[in-house]
């Protein structure tokens, strides 16, 4: 059994004192506290390497839980760019179904409008037709469609009425379509409607009665140069409205009350005061008439500049000008668009005069900021 170790031994060891605790131990006592000291290095070692391992698996398992919630967010992130991706297909995908049902429901309305407007047994029926038909003629993609069906059916309705004068179920039918064919916002198709009056001035010339021809006519400029004179943006364009029936006024002025040789001076005056007196009507009788708004558009056209811009001008060099009291004669030589500006301005000079003073005496209601009229 081994001696204890004495109390200076232990005193130099705590104070780590190399000369106290030699000169207090002695050499065997030295070697069995190196050889101590060696094993307890020896442990430390061990127990150091022990950590070491702990350290690095706890690290790579903090390494590993980093990777997961990356790897879980990206995951997450793709997931939601697909859901959203997805998302956009389908809405895509329904907008187009809807546009395309919304369409064929379009498409299967006008069918059966014009089924009504050409139902031949059944004036009701077509008069209903006709009806509809407006909504189309102010949709722009039905407009050319829809407008085909109304000058055709207008041919149609004076075609069947073979007595003189037209009867009270044809004269309905008429006034109908010439309102649908006035429902649109495009001043061109405007143009392209009024060119039907052609089937009016046909049947006026083979059976001559004036006084239905000349209701039908006051409908045409009711409508459709009234129209005209809110939807045309410059007077060419509204001119452009209003040649048709200003020529089928020359070349049948009774129809407008006027006597032969008519100038289209007197017809674009004619056409003005019928326009005036017919909403005058209206005015009189209703409170929700466009009259005066079509007053006040019409004088505004005539202060507009009438000059139309070049490319018109050259387009038009040789068109027959809206102008005068002299018919210009045919010629291959191209018109000067100043003059041609000038006659028309002076041909519309009464005309514009007539609408300004109705304009001053039933201007259009100031709308309120609740659009109540004040």
């Amino acid at each position: 059994m081994t001696a204890p170790v004495n109390d200076e031994i232990r005193k130099a060891l705590h104070e780590r004192d190399p000369y106290a605790l030699a000169a207090a131990a002695s050499k065997e006592e030295l070697d069995r506290l190196k050889s101590a000291e060696d094993l307890i290095d020896a442990d430390n070692k061990r127990l150091q390497s022990r950590n070491r391992f702990a350290i690095a698996a706890q690290i790579l398992v903090g390494w590993v839980a980093i990777l997961g919630f990356l790897v879980n967010a990206y995951q997450s992130y793709t997931n939601k760019q697909q859901a959203e991706h997805q998302a956009e297909v389908d809405q895509d995908r329904w907008n187009k179904e809807f546009v395309r049902a919304r369409e064929a429901d379009k498409y299967r309305s006008f069918f059966e409008t014009t089924i009504l407007a050409t139902d031949t047994s059944n004036s009701d029926k077509r008069l209903v037709g006709y009806t509809l038909l407006q909504e189309f003629v102010s949709d722009a993609e039905y407009t050319n469609k829809a407008m085909l069906m109304l000058e055709e059916s207008l041919a149609q309705e004076l075609r069947t009425n073979t007595g003189q004068g037209i009867d009270e179920a044809h004269r309905n039918a008429v006034v109908a379509i010439v309102t649908a064919l006035s429902e649109t916002k495009d001043c061109h198709a405007l143009e392209r409607a009024a060119r039907s009056i052609d089937r009016i001035a046909q049947r006026h010339s083979k059976y001559g009665d004036v006084e239905e021809t000349g209701e039908v006519l006051k409908v045409y400029i009711r409508r459709l140069v009234g129209q005209a004179a809110e939807v045309c943006p410059t007077m060419p364009d509204f001119r452009a409205v209003r040649r048709p029936i200003r020529d089928t006024i020359v070349k049948a002025p009774r129809i407008a009350g006027l006597s032969f040789p008519t100038t289209q001076e007197a017809a674009n005056t004619r056409m003005a005061e019928i326009l005036r007196d017919r909403c005058l009507e209206d005015v009189a009788v209703s409170g929700a008439t466009d009259c005066p708004q079509i007053f006040a558009h019409y004088a505004a056209l005539c202060d507009k500049p009438d000059a139309p811009p070049p490319a018109a001008s050259a387009a038009r060099s040789k068109a027959k000008p809206d102008a005068g009291t002299v018919q210009q004669a045919k010629t291959d030589q191209p018109v000067d668009p100043v003059a041609a500006a000038a006659a028309a301005r002076q041909a519309d000079a009464e005309g514009c005069a007539i609408m300004k003073e109705v304009s001053a005496r039933y201007p259009p209601a100031a709308v309120g900021p609740s659009g109540s009229s004040r």
